[in-house]
């Protein structure tokens, strides 16, 4: 629900702070300061009175800017006594001058209106709203105000691209590679970084995921954002776990509009795969009291959506039982399965704001924001473990008395993509999962102006949980006779479809086997009863974080300086507690209970998917299975599950202490940031260690201390083209479960297992640099490079040595002993390039004469160009995970007469999953994924938009490959989705 300007900037200081403060204020006195001195604050708006955040304020004569904030507000300081001009721009709208009377010790106050720009002629253009090249206005003016490198997602009015999470919005951003799952954006990595070193945040306080460090944006409605600020470049003020970047999601502030304010959205659809509906409503209502000095607001937004997936998945080796010539060089599929999904989904968020601005100088506010990813699937399971029961070739027993399946045997025919297998045994789960991941976090806090000095003050308080509650999960396996089991023909020929066929088995005299009567269905009474199991887990996290940080303005050696310190404490303390509750065969055999078939949860629903998959099956219901499993809990055929609370629960704390100094140096030509930030790092864990005694309490402590230096240089070169140069450094810590005390030990192997509670950061020293080109035709280009030096990557990994003496007992020292864990390896970089442009046509085709109609054509387009390496720990050069060398999107668009247009078009090449062992066969990636949407909007009048949108048009898939392209371990379709409905705007 969002439309991004791609570009990436450095900017002045006070821009960053007026993203976090209501009165960005800069000195604007240059050299020797007047004996007397006033002040210059007002409000900048466009012509219908909308404040415009970002605007530019000069004093003509001072080398000093201010920038106004979301409520257009700016404030200038020890402005000199006397008549002054300012200057007040704003990217594709008309620079303004104005007088103020400046006065001693007082305050001056003006209004700034901006008209929109002019045409060649001198003539000012008014054709209407045109909210996608607006925002993108908008997102340009901000970047162009800012002091780090960012870019930026500007909420429009209405225009906006067809996405409902955050997620799905930043994967139009240059330099933003997503993960995905269910063919849905989830994780985000900028510029070749892992995705845990993306942090995240709201309106300018970290917080922690309910997956950790690993930030999982699909947790985030796009309705709840006002922008989104995307910080490529670290600067001191932030926290030192921003490696490659932090996502900053402003939320909406009651003073953002003039008064009363109501929009809603309300939408419903469909996807095409399975015809599962989907529907969206969202809103917000805001106002202002008491004088416009006391403002309130309140959101919700709810989007959900049922699907279907077409899925089947495989698993590759060089066969142990492939023993002819050639054998090194053929990779055998060992088993294929399909997971086919039943998926409701959804994204929920309520926000409220409360805010209190007595005068332009302070504000205190309270705001609350709860939001919630909801995941409910019915998974049908079926697994076909092709080298079950197979023998090596050479193996000479008679087939009577060791039966040959054919797996991996060269001599019957078979070849590693076609062949025949008897008696494939077939495991399968039903299961009825439910997993939501929430985030509530709340922000007491205040920014206040006291002359020279400002102070903001910031109280949070922030809990994610990550929670499992599935009704019940069940396992069912073929009978042990060869007869029993189908004979399958497998076709692997084409790797974007399995083929497999079912047959009866049949044993003829010798022992041997042959194919019977085709039978292409898994009876719902073929596969026998295992387990029945209810998961009940909760990673909850707990966060306290206090901020204090001063401004004060000063003459540095003579020129004009903005300096900032301040101080940060942040406790967080993540707990996981996981029980299991089973019912197995031998439970219910034992309670005098009947063993169920796959029959008594089925239902007779038909197929939903497209997936030719060469057999039939039934689905099942939730309903009938939880309670069938409530009846063997009712009936004492159920047990907690042994050892796996044990083996699993822990508690991992955190404390931050942080500290930090910076200053913004204005000059004639711009400005230079620098400081540092000095971190202490306190952490200690708690959990089980398994002994062969039984389990023993395991407490780990340590910590770290680090100095985080950066610099930023914003030369105007002149106008138009600014230069942005960037030295920046950053550490991001191993994750919660990574640092857990888990451990168990085998005094047999000598060898211990667990997590590592003493990892090391994984460590960052970066550059960048960026030329932007503001153009007078309003459009935007960009060109980047960056370049990150790394160290002390994480790796999992196997220790000569333990080194603790935690699990030292009877005399026995395991300290010795060889240790598999997660360790720090080697180090590595990561480079690239960033092409950025934003083109609105209109001034381009008044310019060349054509027809008004063609006006409202525009462009924005941006590609990524992407190199990273790593050395693993058995010396293998590799990419980073989640890193894409290429990435590129574009998106046309097309506003006139009330309608507006978009067709956008994303792409990204393969990226590493995961490091293989085999290294013939190869690593695990990500296949190229392209995504096609449109958006259509129609203004009926300012008040009521009609809208429709269409995603992934191309049906992609997604597709996890190993070595190569032919090898595909994870093929899953999920079809077009598309939305329609109505936006209010009052």
């Amino acid at each position: 629900m969002l439309a991004h300007v791609a570009t990436a900037a450095l900017i002045p200081a006070a821009a960053a702070q007026a993203e976090a403060q209501p009165n960005a204020t800069v000195a604007v006195g240059a050299g020797e300061q007047p004996s007397v001195e006033g002040r210059i604050s007002g409000q900048v708006t466009n012509t219908a009175g909308a404040p415009l955040t970002g605007a530019e304020v000069r004093v003509e004569g001072s080398d000093g800017v201010s920038v106004t904030n979301s409520a257009g507000q700016f404030l200038l300081q020890r402005a000199p006594v006397g008549q002054q001009r300012l200057t007040v721009s704003f990217f594709g709208m008309q620079t303004r001058t104005v007088t103020v009377d400046v006065t001693d010790r007082q305050t001056a106050e003006v209004a700034v209106p901006l008209d929109p720009e002019q045409a060649n002629d001198g003539e000012i253009i008014v054709s209407g709203s045109r909210p996608i090249a607006e925002s993108e206005q908008a997102a340009i003016q901000i970047k162009r105000a800012s002091n780090s490198l960012v870019d930026v997602i500007a909420a429009d009015s209405i225009g906006r691209f067809p996405d409902q999470n955050i997620a799905a919005a930043l994967s139009r951003v240059p330099g933003v590679s997503v993960g995905r799952d269910q063919g849905q954006e989830r994780y985000i990595s900028l510029r070749g970084a892992p995705a845990n070193w993306t942090t995240l945040a709201f309106d300018g306080v970290n917080v922690i995921s309910p997956d950790g460090r690993q930030a999982r944006f699909d947790t985030i409605p796009s309705a709840i954002a006002s922008k989104t600020i995307i910080r490529k470049a670290v600067t001191a003020d932030m926290p030192g776990e921003t490696v490659a970047g932090n996502i900053n999601i402003i939320t909406r502030s009651p003073f953002d509009y003039k008064g009363f304010k109501l929009a809603a959205d309300i939408g419903a659809g469909y996807n095409d795969l399975g015809q599962g509906a989907q529907y969206n409503v969202n809103g917000f209502i805001s106002d202002r009291f008491a004088n416009d000095t006391i403002g309130v607001l309140f959101s919700a937004s709810r989007y959900e959506r049922k699907m279907v997936t077409d899925n089947f998945e495989n698993a590759y080796e060089i066969a142990p039982e492939d023993l002819e010539p050639g054998r090194e060089t053929r990779i055998w599929n060992s088993g294929t399965q399909n997971k086919l999904y039943r998926l409701t989904r959804s994204n929920t968020s309520l926000t409220g704001r409360l805010e209190w601005r007595p005068s332009s100088a302070h504000q205190i506010f309270a705001s609350s924001i709860w939001t919630q990813f909801r995941d409910d699937e019915l998974r049908n399971a079926y697994v076909f473990d092709l080298d079950q029961d197979a023998v090596r070739t050479t193996d000479t027993a008679t087939p009577a008395s060791k039966p040959r399946t054919g797996y991996a045997d060269i001599r019957t025919g078979n070849t590693p993509v076609q062949g025949t297998l008897y008696g494939v045994e077939i495991e399968s789960t039903l299961n009825s999962n439910s997993s939501r991941q929430s985030i509530f976090t709340n922000t007491l806090g205040g920014d206040h102006d006291l002359g020279t000095w400002r102070a903001a003050w910031r109280a949070n308080f922030t809990r994610a949980d990550a929670r499992s509650k599935p009704p019940f999960g069940t396992s069912w396996r073929s009978p042990a006779a060869f007869t029993a089991r189908p004979t399958i023909d497998y076709d692997f020929t084409n790797p974007d479809m399995t083929q497999l066929r079912f047959y009866d088995t049949v044993r003829n005299a010798n022992g041997t086997f042959s194919k019977g009567a085709e039978r292409p269905f898994i009876g719902p009474d073929e596969l026998a009863f295992q387990t029945m199991t209810r998961n009940r887990q909760l990673d909850r996290t707990d966060a306290y974080t206090g901020k204090l940080d001063i401004a004060h303005d000063l003459s540095l050696l003579g020129a004009d300086t903005l300096f900032q310190f301040g101080g940060e404490y942040d406790k967080r303390a993540k707990t996981s507690t996981r029980t299991v509750l089973e019912a197995t065969a031998a439970n219910l055999r034992a309670a005098g209970l009947a063993l169920p078939t796959q029959r008594t949860i089925s239902i007779d629903d038909p197929y939903k998917g497209k997936f030719p998959l060469g057999y039939g099956f039934r689905y099942f219901s939730s309903q009938v299975g939880e309670d069938l499993f409530k009846s063997y809990v009712d009936a004492g055929a159920a047990r907690v599950q042994a050892n796996t609370s044990e083996r699993n629960n822990y508690e991992v704390s955190e404390e931050v202490i942080a500290g930090y100094a910076m200053a913004t140096t204005s000059f004639d030509w711009g400005n230079v940031v620098y400081g540092a930030r000095v971190e202490r790092v306190n952490n200690s864990s708690a959990a089980l260690a398994e002994t062969g005694a039984g389990f023993v309490q395991t407490n780990v402590s340590g910590g770290n201390t680090f100095v985080y230096p950066s610099v930023h240089l914003n030369w105007n070169l002149n106008s138009e083209f600014k230069l942005r140069l960037s030295g920046n450094t950053g550490a991001a810590r191993p994750d919660y479960d990574q640092l857990r005390p888990n451990f168990s030990f085998s005094d047999t192997d000598e060898i211990v297992s667990g997590g590592n509670p003493l990892a090391k950061p994984e460590r960052a020293k970066g550059v960048d640099a960026y030329l932007e080109w503001y153009m007078p035709s309003r459009g935007f280009f960009s060109v980047g490079a960056y370049y990150k030096n790394l160290k002390d990557i994480l790796y999992d990994v196997e220790l000569p040595s333990f080194d603790l003496d935690v699990l030292n007992s009877n005399g026995i020292d395991r300290s010795t002993y060889r240790y598999s864990t997660i360790a720090n390896g080697e180090g590595g970089h990561i480079k690239g390039i960033e092409f950025a442009l934003v083109q609105p046509l209109g001034a381009v085709v008044r310019g060349v004469g054509l027809p008004e109609w063609m006006e409202g054509f525009g462009l924005n387009a941006n590609v990524t160009i992407n190199d990273s390496k790593a050395t693993t720990p058995d010396k293998r050069k590799t990419d980073l995970p989640g890193a894409s060398a290429r990435i590129y999107n574009v998106s046309g668009y097309y506003e006139q007469y009330g309608v507006s247009a978009r067709v956008s078009y994303q792409w990204q090449s393969r990226y590493l999953d995961a490091i293989g062992t085999d290294a013939f066969i190869g690593d695990t990636y990500w296949a190229d994924v392209s995504r096609l949407d449109v958006s259509l909007r129609y203004s009926i009048n300012e008040a009521v938009q009609l809208y429709f949108d269409a995603n992934n048009l191309t049906n992609e898939p997604g597709i996890r490959f190993r070595g190569n392209a032919t090898r595909q371990i994870e093929h899953e379709s999920f079809g077009r989705r598309y939305l329609g409905g109505v936006r209010l705007n009052f």
